[in-house]
């Protein structure tokens, strides 16, 4: 069975050597406590006070992670945290956590069998990275790091996707109510008594109903600019409107 992303962090953390005494003592203290339901809050505190050095602070923050921590896969959703069976034992942890300088959020997970696990955690990516490096998950914190590239890569490519759908579909509209006019132009005969700048326009807009007017108006004899192409197409409109306002004051 393929190991989870927070299963595979602990392994990591598991193999870490450890090569002094002190921090050695913390690592088999937390791996040794019983399981049962004794409450861990006071032992969680005599942990803290009995750092010797730097490394028995990260040392201890690990072995409570392989204990009682979990990491989301970052591809998925940003969250870690350590969860308890009470309030005091998560209380004990956080106050050790922000001694150490990470001020992580507290809550508490009430489940459907009526249990509760009490929590510290984050669900800020940079935050996540920062502990995890700090103790020793290095290949985890990088693959947060490449997943919020992905992520934000993916999110620019849709939103240049949405912007390039809308766009095009404004495109497309402009140029319906273009060609609308233009044939209603030719079907009334009253594109033929147009200047000739106008029914070139008009025949090339309904050959190449799709394309911009800035390639269209390469398509002209000669070419003309895209704003060029716009007050030809706005004057045919124009035409248009004019004759159909005739005829209904005619009829």
């Amino acid at each position: 069975m393929k190991e989870s992303f927070s299963q595979k962090t602990k392994t990591a953390l598991a193999a870490i050597p450890i090569k002094k005494k002190c921090c050695r003592y913390l690592w088999d203290a937390v791996a040794a406590f019983p399981k049962d339901d004794t409450d861990a809050a006071e032992q969680i505190t005599a942990w803290g006070d009995a750092c010797r050095c730097e490394n028995c602070v990260q040392v201890l923050f690990r072995a409570l992670f392989c204990r009682y921590g979990a990491v989301t896969d970052p591809m998925k959703r940003y969250h870690m945290e350590y969860a308890f069976n009470r309030e005091s034992e998560r209380d004990a942890a956080a106050t050790l956590l922000e001694d150490a300088g990470f001020a992580m959020h507290t809550s508490v997970r009430h489940s459907a069998n009526g249990k509760e696990k009490w929590i510290v955690y984050y669900k800020s990516s940079a935050d996540m990275e920062d502990f995890l490096a700090y103790i020793g998950a290095s290949a985890a914190a990088f693959d947060i790091m490449n997943a919020k590239i992905v992520k934000e890569f993916r999110n620019s490519v849709n939103r240049q996707v949405n912007c390039d759908t809308a766009n095009i579909e404004k495109q497309l509209e402009a140029s319906k109510k273009y060609v609308d006019a233009i044939r209603y132009l030719t079907e009334t005969g009253a594109i033929t008594k147009l200047p000739e700048n106008l029914q070139q326009t008009a025949r090339l807009r309904l050959e190449n109903e799709q394309v911009s007017l800035a390639e269209l108006g390469n398509l002209c004899e000669p070419k003309v600019s895209k704003s060029g192409m716009k007050h030809r197409m706005e004057k045919l409109l124009e035409y248009a409107e004019s004759i159909r306002k005739t005829e209904e004051t005619d009829g």
